[in-house]
């Protein structure tokens, strides 16, 4: 059902009145029978553009199908579904209009640049028959958008009259961060951490499960050989039992930006998050590791878990949300990330301004303690506002 109804005239409706209005007054003025003849006769189209205006819309259905998830600045693509279900009058001109907002914006949406309202032009939709079309867009922010309601409107036959009908059909959209692309530095880096890892965790006597053979690495134990594999190939071979996994991460952001923030500081803020993003998603995409993520939202919260498709969508999901903050949230997230997370994971923090670990003021209370001070020790920092961040990752 419809939330509002409204016909109303059109410029070149006002403009057909006024002639009207003449003809009539001067017939009635200087009592000319051929005059009120055409008067009569410019009423007609009135009265029919009135009426067959508001029976095109009677009874239409519009349905729009939204994408399960987009990236700020990916295409976006909405389907929008006319049904006319009267057994004989179909529907011309028809125009399907709706509205794109971003939560949080202005009261005044017309004005605000993140509003958009796009269009999709029907010419007929047959009595008892149903028409698909199209309208596609760019997001260039990531964040929650409301969609609608949506407006159907016609001004068939003369475009004198334009009927609208508003109807109650919103939807909520996620745009979630845009992704780049990690460089080969990256990759590498993350290779020799984690293989200086797996040396110092094996353990003697922790074999586990026979897995397969490998050639034979300083550190080994004797045990582990594979006599008749190293007879056969001529080199030490040795069984390895279990399949390597890749090293858990934990990715840090810390989103700050002062209360008056300049463009350099939103650009920071945006590419932090972009990058933070796009090295949750390369992890999840890999599998067979634990990712974790700590915001720095007004209470810092760590998530996280065993890579995978769910996990990848209520991270993006969190970080499409997320806004920076004036304040120093940075040494709340670092405790609750050393508490939550298990030891030996790996820690990256991606921050938005430079960070000093000898600072007495924002990390005294975590370098008063011994352990915790030695795990700031090895965390990897990484400055948006910088040019460091170049060394691991390029925007697209």
């Amino acid at each position: 059902m419809p939330l509002r109804r409204q016909t109303r005239f059109t410029r070149e409706g006002w403009y057909y009145v006024l002639v009207f209005a003449m003809v009539f007054g001067a017939a009635l003025v200087r009592e000319v029978n051929l005059l009120m003849v055409l008067a009569g006769m410019l009423a007609g189209p009135l009265l029919i553009s009135r009426f067959v205006a508001f029976q095109m819309l009677r009874g239409l259905v519009v349905r729009r199908k939204l994408p399960q998830g987009v990236c700020a600045g990916d295409l976006l693509l909405a389907n929008v579904t006319v049904v006319n279900p009267r057994p004989r009058l179909g529907s011309w001109a028809v125009v399907v209009e709706d509205q794109v907002v971003r939560a949080g914006a202005r009261a005044s949406q017309a004005r605000d640049p993140e509003a958009a309202q796009p269009e999709v032009f029907f010419p007929y939709v047959p009595a008892g028959q149903t028409r698909k079309g199209t309208y596609q867009g760019r997001l260039a922010r990531r964040g929650r958008y409301r969609i609608g309601p949506l407006r159907v409107a016609t001004r068939f036959p003369f475009g004198l009259f334009a009927n609208r009908m508003t109807l109650g059909a919103t939807a909520v959209l996620t745009v979630l961060p845009r992704l780049g692309r990690l460089t080969g530095r990256w990759m590498t880096r993350r290779h020799e951490s984690f293989a200086g890892t797996e040396r110092r965790e094996r353990r003697p006597g922790s074999e586990g499960d026979f897995y397969g053979l490998r050639p034979w690495q300083r550190g080994d134990s004797r045990r582990w050989i594979h006599w008749r594999a190293t007879a056969r190939t001529g080199a030490l071979m040795v069984r390895q039992f279990e399949q390597p996994r890749n090293r858990d991460l934990a990715v840090l952001l810390d989103l700050w930006q002062p209360a008056a923030a300049g463009p350099q500081h939103s650009d920071a803020v945006e590419l932090a998050v972009s990058f933070a993003a796009t090295v949750v998603a390369d992890l999840c995409r890999k599998g067979g590791s634990e990712v974790y993520l700590g915001l720095s939202d007004p209470v810092p919260c760590v998530a996280g878990g065993p890579a995978s498709a769910v996990l990848l969508q209520d991270l993006m999901e969190r970080l499409a949300v997320l806004e920076a903050q004036p304040h120093d949230p940075l040494p709340q997230l670092l405790e609750e990330a050393l508490r939550r997370v298990e030891r030996g994971t790996e820690f990256v923090l991606i921050a938005t301004r430079p960070v000093d670990w000898s600072d007495p003021v924002r990390f005294g209370r975590l370098a008063a303690d011994p352990a915790r001070r030695a795990a700031l020790g090895r965390i990897r920092v990484v400055d948006a506002s910088g040019p460091d961040w170049a060394t691991y990752f390029q925007p697209e």
